[in-house]
């Protein structure tokens, strides 16, 4: 394709956008110049969003209710995860629990568990 930019004859490469350490989306560049293409498949992300949507309605008239827009814990119950007690310990080769020294799962729960103060 011909870049709009340098004129040249080159293809497109993908470039991630970070923001904070994190990828917040990609885009098309020129291979040659580095600057951005408007391109036709800039678009289907909004028909991405569309199918998605589409498939919610569908969820909601089988289930016979309101549009789902996202399905999330309330309350208190999804803090009584073993990861978020104060006896959670982490490391980068296996998790650990304080009080019984063995192993553990960091979405796992136990009677003993105590919200840690940071959360």
């Amino acid at each position: 394709m011909l870049c709009p930019h340098c004129g040249e004859e080159s293809f497109a490469k993908k470039k991630k956008l970070t923001e904070n350490w994190k990828v917040t989306g990609e885009i098309e560049v020129c291979a040659l110049c580095g600057k951005e293409w408007k391109t036709a498949s800039s678009g289907s992300s909004s028909c991405a969003d569309e199918k998605v949507k589409a498939s919610r309605n569908r969820l909601a008239a089988l289930l016979g209710g309101e549009e789902i827009r996202e399905f999330r814990l309330s309350g208190s119950a999804d803090r009584r995860f073993c990861r978020n007690c104060q006896y959670f310990m982490q490391h980068p080769f296996k998790t650990v629990c304080a009080l019984s020294d063995r192993e553990t799962d960091p979405m796992g729960e136990c009677e003993r568990f105590e919200c840690r103060k940071d959360s």
